[in-house]
């Protein structure tokens, strides 16, 4: 049902209230609890090279891409990666879920400003040679980082 994207910088709690929130409305909509994928559950963590490489099929077997958007999350490349993954392997942009995990107003003013000046060579990745090979698969998908960069925003 849902592909769950997260920055694991956010805040737990506030990243398991929103999920939870989240699997209420949907059982309240569906009458069943939801299938979702879960990176940390369905990824083995000392194969995520290997793993990762089937991103785009993980995420075409999810009707949603629920996006627990927290401060971090679009500081974060593997976050922002995997939105223009499902968008780009047919998602539609009103099948993305945002659930804000702001906790105070000002996270929230964060994340909004966060939003209006996303610029993807501002993102963060912790190998550097993942950020390189990134921002190419999305320079092809996209043409040119500014074209990603309005559609994010």
């Amino acid at each position: 049902d849902a592909f769950i994207s997260h920055s694991w910088s956010d805040d737990a709690d506030a990243k398991w209230r929103a999920l939870m929130s989240w699997k209420d409305r949907f059982v309240c909509s569906t009458g069943r609890s939801p299938y979702v994928w879960f990176d940390k559950a369905c990824i083995d963590q000392s194969e995520i090279e290997t793993n990762l490489r089937s991103l785009p099929v993980f995420l075409s077997g999810c009707s949603t891409l629920l996006v627990l958007c927290g401060p971090s999350f679009l500081s974060r490349l593997w976050c922002v990666l995997e939105l223009f993954t499902f968008v780009h392997m047919g998602g539609k942009t009103y099948d993305i879920n945002c659930v804000s995990l702001a906790l105070a107003p000002d996270d929230w003013q964060a994340i909004q400003l966060q939003c209006a000046q996303f610029d993807v060579r501002n993102c963060d990745c912790t190998v550097p040679e993942d950020k390189a090979k990134i921002l190419s698969i999305i320079t092809t998908g996209f043409g040119n980082m500014d074209h990603f960069n309005h559609a994010v925003r």
